[in-house]
C-alpha cells in the first residue's frame, strides 16, 4: 500500500479529482495564452503524422484494424490512413496504437510518459463524434495534457519502477477528461469520466523482457478506455468522483509515493503541455542521447559501423532497463533498442523512420548492434536522460562524446523548420508530398475550422494505406 495516508498528504490531496474536472469544464480560449495553443497544434499534427505513418507500417497497429473492421458497429469516426468509420472507441483504440506504433510520438521526460499517442487520436475520434470545433479540440487537448502530466510527474519514477507503463495507465485519465470536455459535459459528468478511467487504469512493460507487439496495445486500450468513460459519463454512468485521492483510489493503488505539488502547483496558469518534447529519432526515448553521439561522430568525425571495434554507451539504470536489446526478432524491437540506434546511425548517419525500415533488412547493423556494450553510470541516477560514448575505431583511435539531455526537449528544442521536416519524412512514406501539406495545413489552422473531422477526413489513403516507391 502506498505511504500517501498522513494528515498532511491526506489535506494536499482532498478534492483532486473534482478539481482536476473543475479545471477540464471550465477551461476556455481565452486563458490558453498563444504560444500554448501553437504547441498545441505542433503536438496534434505530429500526432496525426505518426498515425499516417503506421497505417502503412505498424502491423501490430493493422493487425488491430483488421479485427476492428470485422467487427463493425456505428459508423462514427475515421481510422486514420484507412477512411473507414468505425465506433469512435474503435477508432480511438486503433488510432492509438498507430500514434505508438513508430516511435516517433512526443514524450515527457520525468513523467515517462508519451501522452500524444493516446490523446491525439481520442480528441480526433470524439470530435468526430460531437462534431466539435478545431477550437474546442486544442482547449481540451490542453486540459488533458494538463492532467496526464501531472498525475504521471507525481507517481513517478516509483510507478515505472513497479513495473507499470505510464502511457498506458495515466494517459487514459487525460483522455477521459478531454473527451469528456469535448463532448458537452460539465464538472459532476467529467469527475465522474476521470473516476472509470482511473477504474480501467492498466499496462505493464512485461514486452520488454519478451520483444512481441503488445507495445502499441497499451496506448491504444488507455484511448479505448477513456473515450469509453466519457461517453459512459456523458449518458449519466456514474464513477467514483473522489478515485484520483482516495484510500481505495488510484494514487494509493499505483505507486508507494506521490509528489503532491507536481498535481495541482500553477494549475490554470502553467500548461503542463509546455514541458513535452519531440523525437526526432524513431527509437525509444531513452535511445535518443546515444543515437544523438553517435550521428554526431558519423557527421563531425566521419565514423562508420565498419571501422568501429567497439562501442561503449553509458546511460542511467532506468535507460538501460528501457532500451537495451542487443539481438532484435523484429521492427519494433529495432526501434526500442540502444544498441540498434547506435549501430544504424554510425552506418546510415540517420534515425528516421525511413532508415530503421531500411536498416532492418540489413545483417551488417544487427551485427553492429552486438559490439555496443551499455553500461550504468551512476552519476546519472534511476533515471537520467545523460549519456555517454566512446567509440573504439580498429586503427587505435577513440572516439569521445557526452551530452546533457537529447535533442527535442523544450530546453533543447526541434526548430519549427525540423519539426516541420519530421512531419513531411513521416507522411510522405505513405501519401505524396501535396497531400501531406493539405493535412499539415489543416492542423496548422485548427481553430478556424468549423469541424476538427476536416483533418481526420483529410488523413486518408486512396485505396487503402501502403508504402510508396521511394
Amino acid at each position: 500500500m502506498a505511504t500517501i495516508s498522513t494528515p498532511q498528504k491526506d489535506e494536499a490531496l482532498a478534492g483532486l479529482t473534482l478539481r482536476f474536472a473543475a479545471h477540464v469544464a471550465n477551461l476556455t480560449r481565452a486563458q490558453v495564452p498563444d504560444e500554448v495553443r501553437a504547441k498545441a497544434k505542433l503536438i496534434l499534427r505530429d500526432g496525426i503524422g505518426n498515425q499516417i505513418a503506421a497505417s502503412a507500417i505498424s502491423e501490430p497497429a493493422n493487425r488491430v484494424v483488421d479485427l476492428v473492421k470485422e467487427w463493425g458497429g456505428a459508423p462514427q469516426s475515421t481510422i486514420v490512413g484507412h477512411g473507414i468509420k468505425v465506433p469512435t472507441p474503435h477508432a480511438a483504440l486503433v488510432n492509438a496504437m498507430m500514434g505508438h506504433g513508430i516511435e516517433l510520438d512526443d514524450a515527457h521526460g520525468s513523467g515517462l510518459i508519451k501522452a500524444g499517442s493516446v490523446l491525439v487520436p481520442a480528441a480526433f475520434a470524439v470530435a468526430e463524434l460531437a462534431g466539435a470545433s478545431g477550437e474546442d479540440v486544442l482547449v481540451g487537448l490542453v486540459a488533458g495534457y494538463d492532467l496526464a502530466i501531472r498525475i504521471a510527474k507525481a507517481i513517478n519514477p516509483g510507478h515505472r519502477q513497479r513495473g507499470y507503463h505510464t502511457t498506458g495507465t495515466v494517459s487514459g485519465i487525460g483522455a477521459a477528461a478531454m473527451a469528456a470536455k469535448l463532448l458537452g459535459c460539465r464538472e459532476a459528468q467529467i469527475a465522474c469520466a476521470i473516476g472509470l478511467a482511473c477504474m480501467q487504469s492498466a499496462g505493464i512493460q512485461s514486452y520488454l523482457d519478451d520483444p512481441c507487439m503488445a507495445k502499441p496495445f497499451s496506448p491504444g486500450k488507455a484511448a479505448f478506455n477513456g473515450v469509453m468513460a466519457a461517453i459512459m459519463a456523458q449518458r449519466g454512468f456514474t464513477g467514483p468522483k473522489k478515485a484520483l485521492e482516495c484510500r481505495e483510489g488510484f494514487l494509493n493503488a499505483f505507486t508507494d509515493r506521490v509528489k503532491t505539488e507536481e498535481l495541482t502547483e500553477g494549475l490554470g496558469s502553467h500548461f503542463s503541455i509546455m514541458e513535452v518534447g519531440f523525437k526526432p529519432h524513431a527509437a525509444c526515448r531513452y535511445a535518443h542521447g546515444p543515437i544523438d553521439l553517435a550521428q554526431t561522430a558519423y557527421r563531425q568525425d566521419a565514423v562508420r559501423l565498419a571501422d568501429a571495434a567497439s562501442v561503449t554507451v553509458g546511460m542511467s539504470e532506468l535507460a538501460i532497463r528501457q532500451a537495451s536489446k542487443p539481438v532484435c526478432p523484429n521492427l519494433n524491437a529495432a526501434m526500442g533498442s540502444t544498441q540498434f540506434g547506435v549501430a544504424l546511425a554510425l552506418a546510415a548517419g540517420g534515425n528516421g523512420l525511413k532508415e530503421y525500415w531500411d536498416g532492418y533488412k540489413s545483417a551488417q547493423i544487427h551485427a553492429g548492434a552486438k559490439i555496443v556494450e551499455l553500461r550504468a553510470e551512476p552519476a546519472y541516477g534511476l533515471s537520467g536522460r545523460q549519456a555517454k560514448i566512446d567509440i573504439r575505431l580498429k586503427d587505435g583511435r577513440v572516439v569521445s562524446l557526452a551530452s546533457v539531455e537529447p535533442k527535442g526537449e523544450p530546453s533543447n528544442p526541434l526548430g519549427a523548420d525540423e519539426l516541420d521536416a519530421k512531419f513531411l519524412a513521416m507522411t510522405t512514406m505513405v501519401v505524396d508530398r501535396a497531400h501531406a501539406r493539405r493535412i499539415s495545413d489543416l492542423v496548422m489552422r485548427l481553430e478556424q475550422l468549423p469541424k476538427a473531422d476536416a483533418v481526420t477526413g483529410a488523413a486518408v489513403v486512396s485505396g487503402g494505406p501502403s508504402l510508396r516507391a521511394a
